[in-house]
């Protein structure tokens, strides 16, 4: 790889950067898609923990925080070393309880969200907004059908997270497609400058 030079003209050789400043020119690229996929491996496998699974039809007494909580439906999923796979869920009900019996208010999500991490993917389907941390009880049935056995997930915070996590991953690769293309865009001036002098 030659990185010392050699443009020559009528004046013998000059002083250029070779052709193999251009691979080295190509580096952030290569750098910033490995911080994405580093971002993106890393974050992205540690999102599912703050993802609550319960068994449905079934309930489950959850430790919440205040705030906005959103409920999947997770058609793909694991839990305990069991697989759950299910193509079409109808009339599933979610109901959420304050400590003490009082319900929950429970409507739908403004928007669609969609997930798919380690075998499991999972919707939007429900959102609750809590004002003071505590246990509540998190249920859902097909108030008195039958249905197919599914998990639903709860998480605080979760789309939010995501979508950072995707932000920043993203960031990282076109910073560095950026950088890549103003150090080619370098070398080929130097170069053409060095040929025309």
């Amino acid at each position: 790889m030659d990185l010392s030079t050699s443009a020559r003209g009528n004046g013998g050789p000059k002083k250029g950067p070779g052709r193999g400043w251009y691979a080295l020119a190509v580096l952030p690229a290569i750098c910033g898609f490995a911080a994405m996929v580093a971002v993106l491996f890393v974050q992205l496998s540690k999102l599912d923990d703050g993802l609550e699974q319960i068994v449905v039809p079934g309930a489950r007494e959850l430790r919440l925080e205040p705030g906005q909580h959103t409920v999947f439906l997770e058609y793909r999923s694991v839990v305990n070393g069991r697989v759950f796979r299910t193509d079409e869920v109808s009339g599933l009900t979610v109901r959420v309880e304050a400590p003490g019996g009082a319900p929950v208010e429970v409507t739908a999500p403004m928007g669609s969200a969609h997930y798919s991490l380690g075998g499991r993917q999972g919707e939007a389907i429900n959102v609750f907004r809590i004002e003071r941390a505590g246990t509540y009880r998190v249920s859902a049935d097909y108030e008195g059908r039958i249905g197919p056995q599914t998990v639903i997930a709860v998480g605080r915070g979760f789309l939010k997270l995501l979508f950072t996590t995707v932000l920043i991953a993203l960031s990282a690769a076109f910073l560095g497609m950026i950088l890549s293309g103003g150090a080619v865009i370098g070398v080929y001036l130097a170069r053409r400058w060095a040929r025309q002098n």
